[in-house]
């Protein structure tokens, strides 16, 4: 609750602000917002490609589904 009671400070702030003022605040949000996302898009899916592939290497994959599939019955 703390933080909400931040918020509402931050918020009281920058209605004192004029217009210019609002507008430069609210710029830098974005921006901050924008960077963010990038570092969160840094993570692909495509970087687990080949993840894991050492477990497969002994395993006859044909076998292995016939097995899987014999097991669904």
């Amino acid at each position: 609750m703390e933080r909400t009671l931040d918020i509402n400070q931050i918020i009281n702030e920058i209605e004192k602000l004029d217009y210019n003022e609002k507008i430069n605040v609210m710029s830098r949000i974005v921006n901050l917002l924008k960077r963010a996302d990038k570092s969160q898009q840094a993570y692909s899916i495509t970087r687990l490609k080949g993840l894991g592939k050492n477990v497969w290497q002994k395993t006859d994959i044909d076998s292995y589904i016939v097995s899987e599939r014999e097991s669904w019955d």
